[in-house]
């Protein structure tokens, strides 16, 4: 069909060069008012005959636009701010030409965890997360780091190794002391090098987790946020920071302001008239726990702030950042905790001597007023460093993830020597150690299994079930098993799963190995990497992932390092094989 164009020129000027409209406009325009229907295609041909200029103007050539973002990225200022701020400043520039600006001049936001040189690539943003998918496949770059730390990691001496046995030794035995005169809390994980406490009810008020909250008021996890969420609102209208600084009357006021204008509360206390006492402490507990964040937040320092404070861009950061990291991994640091304050200080001190900027920045002392936030700058860094070197460690290990979930139902050290006596006196502390009103919300409350189904229960309430110390002290103590276990307790054992087992190709050892079989009796990442160790004994498992024959016979993996996720693996393909290729390394 031919068109006559001439007529329509001025307008189509008018939109596409000077009003900058969308060639979908113009189109929709023209059809609408003119009853001009050409293709997109016709449109585009049409508008190269008349020669109009083209509208593509890269932002990377607008030098005014590039400087600005410069001056934004020297001030740790975040992809997205960072969009809104020239977007408000009159800069035609959207997140895409953004990003592709800060990746052309290297002016990268983000570090990513393993503190790698200048040179890497960035981590992506949370706007590109949706742009590309990752490669799940272990690239290269990945089996190289999976090899590093051993060979360039020097083992410790034998009187550093003494020393921090020495530090471990201590903590352990005042643990140990403080638990048996009740004089902290128990504990639901790991702590410093130690597993958590034996498992048993809260002796005090507030051991009651946050878990075991949101069961006895029916919350689940969307519910508890809102709860969260509602209560700091009321708590800055009413200029509440703390329980004990607010008071009785007023903290109180707030908690039933709370339950006036929440209608799932309303349902809980109003409607609901069983176990009144335990509900009014879950809430307590939570709310006591809102105030504490709201204060830990005011306080906190982000990473941004820090680097401002000292007034670095990210790449000076980044390299300083990385600086501290390759300390402390040769120091086979793994928390400021284990190691104590004065080793910690060490490695900053040693840290700050190899690093002329913040030498520089910190020289002025006491002189500069803004001195004490700089040196807490510092230390945030250095703490996030610190975090990142936890996270790498437990990726490059991927079976401390287990090990960790397994320290829960592990017995604690001193149990063992105390179990007899804490046995005897448990029922004693119960009644002495908390006040009346905890004990009788904890000892009178039943949980019923549909709200445990939605709710996250604390591991050690879910171990006490098999934990027969415990059951045996239940006999002698008020407060019985029924009270913290569903009443319907049906379960019942799983099918042995059959799955196939091979080696990844890049592996170190056993490349060669044939397709093995076996079976998974627990949908554990422990069993199945002890089934990959008897089968492939004197090689690290580095790496384990799940494989799927994709529609076109291609192979899609998804790695697997945490029981959820193999529990998700295995039901995708319930009904085909299930297949898992692991990444090997010599020992």
């Amino acid at each position: 069909m031919v068109y006559d164009w001439q007529d329509y020129r001025d307008v189509c000027y008018q939109m596409y060069i000077k009003e900058r409209k969308a060639l979908e406009e113009i189109m929709q325009y023209m059809r609408e008012a003119y009853s001009f229907a050409p293709s997109k295609r016709a449109f585009q041909t049409q508008f190269r005959r008349w020669g109009f200029p083209s509208k593509q103007n890269p932002a990377h050539r607008n030098i005014d636009l590039v400087a600005r973002v410069k001056e934004l990225w020297e001030k740790n200022t975040t992809q997205r701010d960072m969009l809104r701020i020239l977007n408000e400043e009159g800069y035609e520039i959207k997140e895409r030409e953004l990003m592709r600006v800060r990746a052309k001049n290297r002016w990268l936001l983000r570090v990513a965890n393993g503190m790698k040189a200048a040179g890497t690539v960035e981590a992506p943003d949370a706007t590109q997360a949706t742009e590309t998918a990752p490669d799940i496949s272990p690239s290269e770059d990945q089996v190289a780091a999976a090899t590093e730390p051993a060979a360039m990691v020097p083992a410790l001496s034998s009187q550093v190794l003494a020393k921090r046995k020495e530090r471990f030794d201590k903590l352990q035995a005042e643990s140990d002391q403080r638990w048996q005169e009740k004089k902290r809390r128990r504990r639901t994980r790991g702590w410093a090098g130690m597993p958590a406490d034996p498992p048993g009810p809260p002796r005090f008020p507030s051991e009651t987790t946050l878990d075991e909250s949101k069961v006895f008021l029916s919350l689940d996890n969307v519910m508890y946020r809102r709860v969260r969420d509602h209560f700091q609102r009321i708590c800055n209208d009413s200029e509440i920071i703390k329980k004990t600084i607010a008071g009785p009357d007023k903290w109180q006021q707030a908690k039933d302001r709370l339950i006036q204008e929440n209608a799932h509360l309303q349902n809980v206390f109003w409607t609901e008239n069983t176990q009144l006492d335990a509900k009014a402490l879950a809430l307590d507990v939570i709310c006591t726990d809102v105030t504490k964040r709201m204060r830990t937040m005011e306080r906190r320092m982000t990473i941004a702030e820090a680097k401002n404070a000292l007034g670095i861009n990210p790449e000076q950061s980044r390299q300083v950042r990385n600086a501290f990291y390759s300390r402390l991994k040769a120091d086979h640091f793994t928390s400021k905790l284990e190691a104590g304050d004065e080793h910690w200080n060490e490695l900053k001190e040693e840290w700050m001597q190899g690093q002329p900027l913040l030498l520089g920045i910190l020289a002025p002392g006491d002189a500069d007023p803004d001195h004490p936030n700089k040196v807490k700058a510092v230390e945030v860094l250095c703490r996030d460093v610190m975090k990142r070197l936890r996270d790498d460690q437990t990726k490059r290990d991927p079976t401390k993830k287990d090990r960790d979930r397994l320290a829960l139902s592990t017995e604690h050290p001193s149990a063992k020597k105390t179990t007899n006596k804490a046995s005897a006196k448990r029922s004693n502390s119960l009644g002495n150690g908390i006040s009346a009103l905890a004990s009788r919300a904890l000892a009178s409350t039943p949980i019923t299994a549909s709200s445990i189904s939605d709710t996250q229960i604390d591991p050690s309430l879910l171990q006490a079930a098999n934990d027969p110390s415990f059951a045996a002290d239940q006999q002698r103590s008020p407060v019985t098993l029924s009270n913290y276990m569903p009443t319907t307790q049906t379960t019942s054992a799983e099918a042995p799963v059959a799955v196939y087992l091979r080696p990844h190709p890049r592996s170190q050892v056993y490349q060669t190995s044939k397709v093995w079989l076996g079976a998974l009796s627990s949908r554990t990442v422990a069993e199945l990497r002890s089934l990959l160790a008897s089968k492939w004994p004197n090689a690290s498992i580095v790496r384990v992932d799940g494989i799927e024959k994709g529609a076109g016979g291609q192979e899609i993996s998804y790695l697997i390092e945490e029981d959820d996720e193999l529990d998700a693996y295995l039901t995708h393909v319930q009904d085909r094989k299930a297949t898992f290729v692991a990444l090997m390394n010599q020992l």
